[in-house]
Order: structure tokens, then sequence, then C-alpha cells
């Protein structure tokens, strides 16, 4: 007799795709399934014999941390199905609920297993920086060029150091690639890590993580978690963020906002290369890219990082301010970019006078691109409601 299954869990982000793969054959259970079952003369028999795939996610939506609310349903369906006599069925569940699962059905299940791979869906998609080839990388580096603007020097470093780690990390010498960002708002500190994210784990959610919020004593509760039986506790942000998305790019933005107990776990991260949650889960991120930002000018980055913690860095770099070429090439991108955007949403074609008309924003004491890029929005926004009728606007 079968005694435990393998729990097939799936990323979010694909379910159109296994959809598409399992149609007909899914049967999404809830606690009204259980208990309608359990009335019956023969409890699950019908449904294992009509379904082969069994989707226990909605039994956890909203009460992950409270194995008391799902645990008699998932152990109920589990032993009905080991005592059947079909044993062809796949029980699958969101992954963010899977490793919980686990660790607290120990008996009724031995193991977790991407649910994408069993179905053929696994395309062997390399999204870390150290995997792909050369011509990869390359693309990977025309791409930052072109839509990073200013800070040449900043992007060159990037790519020597990243080549660098490529080595070491192949070598077994270096699990993580680490950068410090210092510099004002609006210059491309963040930018940059949205773009090498973009380009190498598109279609995933970007793991960002605000250090604002981790200023308070017991911050580190919130980053990966508080342990079970706390009072008021969680899942951290960080854990769920990783366990969620296939990116192997972090942002931890605001560092300066940071805790010393904060500073003290990626201290630790950086060297380890991994880390253990609240509940003792270990996770490895070999292979990823963390960028760290901050506002810090260079003397606040010595006086309020540790030298330990600033050794563990790859690369320390300080953005400037753009040039005024820099911000006029970044306008004329910028005005590019949403005017082809209109002409497929409301067929306008401007002419170039109003092209140049739109791209005359003074800028002389605008420093931050993001709002630059407020007053290139205002005047497209005023194109367009000019050019067509408001009702097409809305």
């Amino acid at each position: 007799m079968l005694s435990r299954i393998i729990l097939y869990t799936y990323n979010s982000n694909n379910i159109e795709d296994i959809m598409t793969e399992i149609n007909g054959q899914l049967k999404i259970i809830t606690s009204n399934d259980i208990y309608a079952e359990l009335k019956k003369e023969d409890p699950f028999k019908e449904i294992f014999g009509q379904f082969k795939y069994f989707d226990l996610s909605l039994l956890m939506l909203g009460e992950n941390e409270r194995a008391d609310a799902w645990l008699y349903s998932v152990i109920t369906l589990i032993q009905a199905y080991l005592n059947s006599g079909n044993h062809d069925a796949c029980f699958i569940m969101d992954k963010r609920y899977g490793k919980n699962v686990q660790i607290n059905v120990p008996y009724f299940i031995s193991g977790t297993e991407p649910l994408e791979q069993y179905l053929g869906l696994d395309q062997r998609i390399i999204t870390n920086i150290v995997d792909i080839s050369n011509d990869e990388l390359s693309a990977l580096k025309t791409y930052l060029y072109n839509n990073l603007y200013g800070n040449e020097k900043f992007k060159t470093r990037l790519f020597e150091e990243i080549v660098k780690f490529r080595v070491f990390n192949k070598l077994g010498e270096h699990k993580i690639f680490s950068a410090f960002i210092c510099g004002p708002s609006g210059i491309g500190k963040t930018e940059s890590a949205w773009l090498l994210h973009n380009k190498l784990a598109p279609k995933e959610r970007f793991i960002k993580i605000n250090l604002g919020n981790y200023s308070e004593q017991n911050a580190l509760s919130s980053l990966i978690g508080s342990p079970r039986g706390f009072i008021g506790s969680s899942k951290g942000e960080l854990t769920d963020k990783i366990e969620t998305s296939k990116s192997k790019v972090i942002l931890i933005d605001e560092f300066e906002k940071a805790s010393g107990e904060v500073h003290n776990f990626f201290l630790e991260l950086l060297a380890d290369g991994k880390f253990t949650d609240s509940l003792g889960r270990e996770y490895d991120l070999d292979k990823y890219i963390i960028i760290f930002t901050s506002n810090f000018s260079p003397e606040e980055f010595t006086r309020n990082v540790s030298p330990e913690l600033r050794s563990r860095f790859d690369l320390k770099f300080q953005m400037n301010q753009l040039s005024s070429i820099e911000k006029q090439n970044y306008v004329r991108y910028k005005t590019d970019y949403y005017l082809e955007k209109v002409k497929k949403t409301y067929n306008l074609s401007p002419t170039q006078k109003e092209k140049d008309a739109i791209s005359d924003i003074d800028f002389s004491d605008i420093h931050n691109l993001r709002e630059i890029n407020r007053l290139i929005e205002n005047k497209i926004t005023d194109y367009v409601c000019k050019n067509i009728n408001g009702d097409d606007v809305e």
C-alpha cells in the first residue's frame, strides 16, 4: 500500500500553461468538498475516479500560518487517497504553501517537486547570471547600457565584477554577487537592479525589499518571519518573495534605514551564501545577485556600515547626477518610447514639430529622472487629449 504522496507545487505565474495542460482533469478542493464527501456512502471514490489532479491551494488561502484551519481537510483527503485502490492522482498546490504543508504533514507527504517539471512545462530557462552563455551576457550588457542613462563608469565596473563573479562562482568560491550603490534619488540605482531582473527573468516577479520598513527593533522577524506560536507571527517578506519568484536578482532598497540586526543578517548571508528562516528552513542563494541601494554619501557609508559588512560587497559605487546631454538623451528616448505606444493604442502619429514640442523640457534644475519623466508624461497626455475625443482617453 502507498504510504506517502509527493506534493507537486507550481508557480502561480505559470497557471495559464498549467491549466491548458491539465484541462478537464483538475478538481479544486475546498473544505466544503471534504465535508460533502464524508457524508457519502463511499467517500471520495467518485472524484478519485473522475479527476487526476487535485489542487489544495484554496484550503490554505488566507490560513497558511494556521495549520488548525486546514490540517484536518488535507489529512482526510490524502488518507482517503492512500487507502483507495486508485493511485494515479496528483496532489498539487501553489508553491507559496508547499513547504508549510510538508512540515506539518510529514507522515503523509514525502516531499515536494515542481509541477511544471512533472508536466514537461519546465523549459529549463536560465534566470541566473552564472549559467547564461557569453552571448547572453553580452546581450545583457548591451541591454543595460542602452536603458540605464548616465554613469558609464558604473556600468563598466558592474560588468567587470560580474565577469569575475561568474568565474569564482563556478570554482565554488563565491556564492552571491553583491553591489552597494549610493547616490541621490532618481538617478538609476533601483533601475539598474530592475533591468538586470527584467532581462534575466522577465516573466517573474521582481524581488524588492524596502528596508525603510525594517528600522524598528525585532525588524528581522518581519524580514525572515517569526517563530510559530509567537503573537502576531507571520511569514517573512524576504522568504515569501524568494519562494514565489524564480528571479535571481534581489533589490534591497533604502539600506540606510535598516537596523543593526538587519545589517548583521546580511553580513552572515553574504558570507555564507544562505540563511535559515525562523522555522528552520534553509534558503540557498547560490548564483543570486543582490543590489543594495542607499542615499548615503561616501562618508556616511563609511561611518554607518561596519568594515566587516563593507568588505563583503563585490562592488561599492557612488552614482552621480546626469549631465545635461545625458538628460537630453533620456528625454528623447522616453518621448519616442511613449509616442510609439500612443501610435499603437490611439493610432496617432505626431509631426516632427509636435515631437520637438513634447521633448522641449526645461530640466536644468531637475536631476531626478522620475521628476523629468512626469513632465514628459504631462506633455504626452496633453498631446493625446488634444488630438482625440475625451471619451477615447478614458
